[in-house]
């Protein structure tokens, strides 16, 4: 299948809705008490009905409060809610005041008015808004953000973008089959599921989407990111929720997941990052989180359910992978997964990335780097992870048209069916994950990384990764013939997978293999202060710090490169 790149002087293409104020995620905002009303609503019922189930409510109850006060105890943020202790103090006062009660006497607060106050804190502080002001604000500042990040707007910071787009989108390709994207947000309702591997995702994805010409999306952001005030005002006001990942407890998880479905079933579309987390690896996510995901199978069902064949509103699910030369938390987030993998085998260094100041320091050496990246959008699919066509149409892999609304029913009859919807959501998954593989743009700094790191691990094959990461910067050294080699080797078999559709490659990687190393290193080198691969003087290849450039070779993990060096 071909893809069409649009050409830069293309974007920003039109909005498929001129009408700011009647996109969804507007709408959604305009009903905000009727909706949020909605899912507390849908939340109650779940809980008491799942408590009568499996368990006393008032157990469920003592759960969350232990489960929070460890969160409070252990990891608080500073953007938690500054009553926030005062508030789980007052619930813990009234649960053992229900345990207080004397026979006969009267209950003035019930387990469900508890769980009522719970369900509500909850709600109330996962909710988004979209402001309009606020979105038009944004829409004139990105494109002198991103002018800048590119080093695209020569002059002034202020200048007008107008005469630098062509540059700005040149520097980001946009790959994939963007008018049927566009055509399917018209008919129905988008779940963007981009890979994560840094906090400027968010900015990235959102500021791409626009130049789409699609309405805003709603999505989840963690609330840690909501303590950086310039970061917090455009999140609360651009249609993000509050996800903490802290709380595990089932009634938060509960309110979370009603919330995305509720948002969907009203026509929101959404983005939705199913690793779950930033990449620790660096490597494509294999191994995604279902949760939110599966709100999407359940919001098309329950649209089944409401709507005949003809008027059901459809839902479509649209990969998306962003490739980066450089990643601003590299150095933390490779040390994060080497703690976590390695345990007792892995040494730990400082984490300059830690604080907010940390973070904007990072943005800033970002803004004056001069580096592209590529955006690549997989092919779009319905709810089961079968292709959909530009009027919204399912077939399966062997061509044949599908009507969706069967995979829902039962004896002819549209069913609940919990396990089988989370079978689903596992197939839905599994394809995402096959998108990722096969519309990952291969960057010259991910082959050389790559090829790089391959010949020392061969080098070094009697030691574990946690030792070789430790070796000597003056025992690291790669012979310029043998990387070429390795190069010429990955590269060849690069362009036959592209030919089979199997990975996408830019432009660069086509370049000779010396320009390849030399392309590859200067933009690896952007940003680090050690360097991951720095040439010497006498014509070999050494790292200043082998930890990133394993994370950087990780991105070519999975694709089997390794047997070709």
């Amino acid at each position: 299948m071909s893809y069409r790149v649009f050409n830069p002087q293309e974007y920003p293409l039109p909005y498929i809705i001129d009408d700011v104020s009647q996109w969804p995620i507007a709408k959604l905002t305009a009903d905000s008490e009727a909706f949020t009303a909605a899912v507390q609503k849908a939340v109650l019922d779940k809980v008491t009905h799942k408590a009568k189930n499996d368990s006393s409510l008032k157990n469920e109850l003592e759960k969350v409060l232990y489960q929070e006060r460890i969160r409070l105890t252990q990891t608080p943020w500073k953007a938690d809610p500054k009553d926030e202790r005062q508030f789980w103090n007052n619930i813990k006062s009234k649960i053992v005041h229900l345990d207080s009660v004397n026979a006969g006497e009267e209950i003035h607060t019930s387990e469900e008015d508890i769980l009522n106050e719970i369900v509500n804190r909850y709600t109330q502080e996962i909710v988004g808004h979209f402001d309009v002001s606020a979105f038009k604000f944004a829409k004139n500042i990105l494109p002198i953000f991103f002018g800048r990040i590119l080093n695209a707007a020569p002059g002034k910071w202020f200048k007008t973008l107008s005469a630098n787009a062509k540059t700005i989108h040149e520097k980001i390709p946009i790959t994939g089959d963007v008018d049927r994207i566009r055509n399917l947000a018209k008919k129905g309702t988008i779940i963007v599921t981009p890979t994560h591997f840094s906090n400027m995702d968010s900015i990235m994805v959102g500021w791409v989407l626009n130049e789409l010409g699609l309405p805003a999306f709603t999505y989840g952001a963690g609330l840690n990111l909501f303590s950086i005030k310039l970061l917090s005002y455009f999140m609360s006001n651009l249609g993000a929720y509050k996800v903490d990942r802290r709380k595990k407890n089932a009634i938060y998880l509960e309110t979370l997941k009603t919330y995305s479905r509720e948002a969907i079933e009203r026509g929101a579309h959404s983005i939705f990052f199913p690793g779950g987390t930033r990449s620790r690896s660096g490597a494509l996510e294999r191994k995604l989180k279902l949760g939110l995901l599966g709100t999407a199978v359940e919001a098309q069902k329950n649209n089944f359910k409401r709507f005949s064949d003809s008027t059901a509103p459809r839902i479509y699910v649209v990969p998306l992978i962003i490739n980066y030369h450089f990643v601003l938390e590299a150095d933390s987030l490779i040390n994060d997964y080497l703690k976590e993998t390695g345990k007792e085998k892995f040494i730990r260094e400082n984490d300059n990335y830690s604080t907010s100041f940390g973070m904007i320091k990072f943005i800033f050496k970002f803004l004056s780097a001069s580096s592209s990246l590529a955006i690549s959008f997989g092919t779009p699919m319905d709810v089961i992870g079968n292709e959909v066509d530009e009027n919204g149409d399912s077939y399966n892999h062997l061509g044949q048209y599908i009507n969706v609304k069967n995979y829902f029913m039962n004896s002819g009859e549209l069913t609940d069916d919990h396990q089988r919807e989370e079978e689903y959501t596992k197939m839905l998954g599994e394809k995402i994950v096959s998108q990722y593989f096969k519309h990952n743009v291969v960057l010259t700094s991910h082959l050389v990384c790559f090829c790089a790191f391959e010949l020392l691990r061969k080098k070094y094959n009697y030691i574990d990764i946690f030792t070789l990461i430790r070796t000597p910067v003056e025992d690291v050294r790669i012979d310029g013939k043998e990387l070429v080699d390795a190069i010429e080797r990955v590269k060849e078999q690069l362009k036959e997978m592209n030919k089979n559709n199997e990975v996408l490659i830019s432009p660069e990687v086509r370049f000779t293999n010396e320009k390849v190393i030399e392309h590859g290193i200067s933009n690896i080198n952007l940003y680090h202060a050690n360097s991951p691969l720095e040439k010497s003087s006498d014509g070999y290849y050494y790292s200043e710090d082998l930890k990133l450039l394993y994370y950087y070779h990780n991105r070519l993990e999975g694709y089997k490169l390794e047997r070709y060096v």
